[in-house]
């Protein structure tokens, strides 16, 4: 017979574990700058499971890779972020500290309710005019097998198609942030225009494999080449009419395998930079805060130590070298471990190294294809007067009449009618992409064709 009073013991760890599931909400500061963050926690079989919302950033649902709650210590890790939170649970509160690339911050939770997320009109809804298939094909180059969704029109015989390439940092086919899905709505609107479309996971996400600590653009453009591939052996697809499509990064991207591939049709350029990372970076952290309403002279401070920082970059050699000089000087500007480490890591890393040092200009000039490139008036991350001037240069000193410049009025990097075009905005805005912009790309692959 069980003992009372172990089983009142159970009793009271089975309440402790039901106290702990809900909706958790708290803020931290970041100098004067409140930041709500959230988690769901739920009960599973086996333990717990957590998923995080940031919903100024627009990030909902984001998966807690693990979740342990034990004698009143909640710990969640999210891997992808490089975060961690570590709490206590104390009466209806969890009192606890949010630690991400080694800096820690306190963070206090309380039971609150989960925000209704803003609505997002022109997310595609069935019932669709056109073929949608899974499909993976494989990067023969590294090895790796890509992912994705293929729409084809229903009308039968050989179409035009487009290969979608999403911008920096690991997304899925939809190129899905702060509950926007863009590529799905240019997958959907191409192809109920005749044109079919090839989008999928960066290696890494959803159903892609590969390796993604070390590579780069130059090894995601052997993702991209591989999904141009597999297009010009599909039967529904005319060979001689395969464009891609490139989202900022992507932008860079799509020059890399034209310049290769002289077979490639077409390219569009959402925001795709036409400078080095360095001044992509430079030009683009000044414009944000100044749309966050820094003064000019803290402006001007962050532009020097910056400056700085970039300048060990690009006098460097290779990554071990800038990696080394970085850890030996920043000691001595007054960075302690913490951050020296953190600044290495930002810096130094093979896909950041390599984004800024890359000039574009080599592949641009190569391209020889017809190629629109369209930038956002009120973009701050590819800033317009910084890149379209510098397409421009090139278009003179090379004679490059395949290049066609648009500057959009009052959309921002994500091609979102806008007010200020801060990043502040995009997840509160409807939109997910101008129409106009979906327009144009039709016309201009149209065009294209004839």
């Amino acid at each position: 017979m069980k003992s009372p009073f172990l089983f009142l013991l159970s009793f009271i760890t089975l309440q402790s574990q039901a106290q702990v599931e809900g909706y958790w909400k708290g803020q931290i500061d970041l100098g004067g700058q409140k930041l709500e963050m959230a988690f769901d926690i739920k009960a599973v079989e086996g333990g717990f499971a957590a998923t995080l919302d940031v919903p100024a950033q627009g990030a909902f649902d984001v998966p807690v890779d693990e979740t342990t709650f034990a004698d009143g210590q909640l710990e969640l890790k999210m891997k992808s972020m490089k975060a961690s939170y570590s709490g206590v649970l104390t009466d209806n509160a969890i009192e606890g500290q949010f630690t991400q690339h080694g800096m820690s911050f306190p963070l206090n939770l309380t039971r609150g309710e989960k925000e209704a997320q803003v609505a997002r009109p022109q997310d595609p809804q069935p019932p669709f005019n056109y073929r949608v298939e899974e499909v993976t094909f494989v990067n023969l180059k590294e090895g790796n097998t890509l992912a994705g969704t293929l729409t084809l029109p229903k009308k039968r015989g050989k179409h035009p198609a487009v290969v979608l390439v999403s911008g920096s940092g690991q997304q899925n086919r939809d190129e899905e942030l702060m509950n926007h899905r863009p590529f799905w709505v240019i997958a959907d609107y191409l192809t109920r225009n005749g044109i079919a479309v090839l989008r999928y996971d960066d290696r890494g996400m959803g159903g892609s494999t590969g390796e993604v600590e070390n590579a780069t653009s130059l090894d995601f453009s052997y993702d991209t080449e591989a999904a141009f591939d597999y297009l010009r052996n599909r039967k529904e697809i005319d060979a001689s009419q395969i464009g891609i499509l490139g989202h900022s990064e992507g932008g860079i991207i799509n020059f890399m395998v034209a310049a290769r591939r002289p077979e490639v049709a077409f390219l569009v350029s959402l925001a795709g930079p036409a400078v080095n990372g360095i001044e992509v970076l430079k030009a683009q952290q000044a414009a944000i805060l100044r749309a966050q309403g820094m003064t000019e002279e803290m402006i001007q401070f962050s532009a020097n130590v910056n400056a700085q920082l970039f300048d060990i970059v690009e006098a460097s050699n290779s990554r071990e070298e800038a990696d080394s000089i970085l850890r030996q000087r920043l000691p001595a500007w007054g960075y302690d471990a913490e951050r020296t480490e953190q600044t290495v890591e930002q810096l130094a890393s093979p896909w950041m190294y390599y984004f800024l040092k890359y000039d574009p200009t080599e592949a641009i000039v190569k391209t020889t294809c017809p190629a629109l490139l369209l930038n956002g008036s009120k973009d701050l991350q590819v800033i317009a007067s910084q890149n379209l001037p510098a397409y421009e240069r090139i278009i003179s000193e090379h004679g490059k009449t395949n290049l066609t410049l648009r500057e959009l009025p009052n959309l921002n990097h994500l091609f979102q009618h806008c007010e200020t075009g801060s990043p502040d905005e995009y997840a509160t805005i409807e939109e997910t992409i101008s129409p106009e912009v979906l327009e144009m790309i039709v016309e201009f692959v149209k065009r294209v064709e004839k």
